[in-house]
């Protein structure tokens, strides 16, 4: 072998390795991006972007994707939504498949089909649209101010080149220019510009333009050449930019209009009477139900008011254990002829079949068919002889909240979601929250509450500053739960006769809470006095006004408490509620543990838980696109 044919065979592998076509290694990459907008007389501007790529299929692989805003903030920091209409899309020449979905401020064109590939290669794509509300209308001058190529692409721009035509008769000589380069914000000017007599004016980048940066262009010429929205139009837009806010304050509207009609119409309250001290109860009411019907509704210490009355009346004993669990045992010395109608079916559903009962977890499925048996008695009996609940009239007002929400979600969905959440948490936790506070944890129900408010706040204060109609949806979100929640209570009311009976309950409360406690003491012996203070307890309990019925037997519940040989407490409990040294804190203590106590049984277990200070990136237009 010649020394020439070695040199040749040691160099073969660098040949062939030269000879592989250099676009093997190219970069994916835009090679050119031009954009030819047409500035109507109307203000409408039609434009066409040629977008010549090098597609590896890396990121390019199916075809390319271009975002564009369609809500931005105009020169004078207003929300402008603009309007936006594809009118077509090509590939080389040739129509091309496409597909346009919605974004949070904008849309996105999706060129290509999902199951066809392209071949590595030089493509050249081009969209036709029109938008329109993209001109400044100033003092002096009106404005094109676009951000032509869009700041968000994943490729660098080898070279753009943007033309703007103006409409027919705009002098050339009054036309103003200038363009910014580079990322958003920046101030870069590596362009050249040229205004020819047709009243065009074309720019061309002199330098590259790296992933992330583009070419925004500011035209300015004089006034008259294009039609100014009118004031007509003008309110147009503002509703179309304020829709968030239209909606919410008309929704809100029509929500508070309506309950307040409704309120009007069934839940106004008939006039009281006078109140005056009552010093019996009203005539067959029992505790339980007495504070059913002042308070037009059933709460946990309704059940726990109706178990102490059945103590009072020697049907059950209570008996709080030392390790806290309460048992209510039978107790025959009374007879079923001494309870409401209500008693009777919560006694039989409790102990009907047992001398005792635990109230704990473990019997929540009792427990709980007992709460709701006296539930359905006490509404059988009372409501509506006595009251309405009016739920009826509160359904087309959460419908009407309902389609407030629907109607904000449709027009911004993200921020009614973002917004939405937290206050829905908010409110699971609150619910939780109360459950835990009733069970007597109230520590740490405050705190579960407060950790979910806090990490809410935060998030809606987050929603407010990254979202445009955060402050409005926020707004209106809780002004719809509060009404509703308002008027769930408003819209509730008496009867006639309820009235009535309600005054006597009043009256009968403030007998209760002031009786004169000298006066008291002095009533017969001292066991007149403590059947005296046992036998309204309950109705105490009930109205709340137990703390002040105690104090009113202060004396006589110490001295009878610590008069040796007597040592008095109540012969139908047994517990650590009762304090010898303290007789006076049982009546509150016993109805909170027991109230607490109750709510816990009956739950399940486990379920309470421009040209002067613009930047590249300003103006209209913009967005950007990839490859998919």
């Amino acid at each position: 072998m010649t020394r020439i044919g070695f040199r040749l065979f040691l160099a073969a592998p660098l040949l062939a390795v030269l000879a592989i076509p250099l676009t093997s290694f190219a970069e994916e990459r835009i090679r050119l991006f031009q954009s030819a907008v047409n500035v109507m007389p109307s203000g409408t501007l039609t434009v066409t972007e040629t977008i010549t790529v090098l597609a590896e299929g890396k990121k390019i692989k199916r075809g390319i994707y271009r975002d564009f805003p369609t809500e931005y903030r105009d020169h004078e920091n207003r929300k402008r939504q603009v309007g936006f209409r594809l009118l077509g899309v090509t590939r080389d020449g040739s129509p091309e498949a496409h597909h346009t979905e919605r974004l949070s401020n904008g849309i996105r064109i999706d060129i290509g089909q999902r199951n066809i590939f392209l071949p590595p290669g030089v493509y050249r794509y081009t969209l036709t649209y029109q938008t329109d509300r993209q001109l400044g209308f100033f003092a002096d001058h009106d404005e094109l101010y676009w951000n032509a190529t869009g700041h968000e692409w994943d490729f660098p721009i080898d070279e753009a080149a943007v033309t703007v035509t103006l409409p027919e008769g705009v002098p050339p000589h009054q036309i103003q220019a200038t363009a910014y380069t580079g990322p958003a914000g920046s101030v870069s000017r590596d362009y050249q510009s040229r205004i020819a007599s047709d009243a065009s004016v074309e720019f061309t980048t002199t330098a590259s333009l790296a992933p992330g940066s583009g070419i925004t262009v500011v035209v300015g010429w004089p006034k008259g050449y294009v039609s100014e929205p009118d004031i007509s139009s003008q309110f147009g837009f503002f509703l179309q930019d304020n829709l968030v806010l239209l909606i919410g304050l008309t929704g809100s509207a029509l929500v508070l209009l309506y309950f307040l009609l409704a309120w009007r119409r069934v839940g106004r309250d008939p006039r009281g009477g006078t109140i005056i001290p009552r010093f019996e109860p009203p005539t067959g009411l029992s505790p339980a139900a007495a504070r059913y019907v002042l308070n037009m509704g059933f709460d946990s210490k309704v059940l726990s008011c109706a178990l102490i009355s059945m103590a009072v009346k020697k049907r059950i004993r209570i008996v709080e254990q030392s390790d806290g669990t309460t048992i209510i045992e039978r107790d025959d010395t009374g007879n079923d002829s001494m309870l409401s109608f209500g008693e009777k079916a919560l006694y039989q559903k409790l102990l009907g079949h047992s001398g005792q009962l635990k109230l704990d977890n473990a019997n929540h499925q009792q427990i709980g068919a007992a709460q709701d048996k006296l539930k359905l008695r006490l509404a059988d009996e009372y409501h509506s002889h006595y009251f309405f609940n009016n739920l009826k009239w509160l359904l087309p007002g959460i419908a009407l909240s309902i389609l407030t929400i629907v109607g904000l979600a449709i027009i911004d969905f993200g921020p009614v979601m973002f917004s939405g959440i937290p206050i829905l948490i908010t409110s699971v936790f609150a619910v939780v929250a109360t459950r835990i506070w009733r069970q007597g944890r109230r520590f740490f129900a405050v705190v579960f509450v407060g950790i979910a408010v806090t990490v809410s706040l935060i998030n809606l204060g987050a929603m407010m500053v990254t979202t445009e109609a955060g402050f409005v949806l926020i707004l209106t979100l809780v002004f719809l739960i509060g009404i509703n929640c308002l008027f769930y209570f408003l819209l509730k009311a008496p009867t006639r006769l309820g009235r009535k009976i309600m005054d006597e309950i009043e009256g009968f409360q403030k007998f209760l809470g002031t009786a004169e406690k000298n006066r008291l003491n002095t009533l017969g012996a001292m066991d007149e006095r403590l059947l005296l203070f046992e036998k309204f307890l309950p109705y105490a309990l009930a109205l709340d006004v137990a703390q002040e019925w105690s104090e009113n037997f202060s004396e006589t519940l110490t001295q009878a408490a610590q008069e040796p040989g007597r040592h008095y407490q109540p012969r139908w409990y047994s517990g650590r509620s009762w304090e010898p040294a303290n007789p006076v804190r049982f009546a509150n203590a016993l109805g909170r543990t027991l109230s607490s106590t109750v709510a816990s049984a009956a739950t399940a277990p486990g379920s309470s838980s421009g040209f002067s200070g613009g930047s590249s990136g300003g103006g209209g237009g913009g967005g950007g696109g990839g490859g998919w």
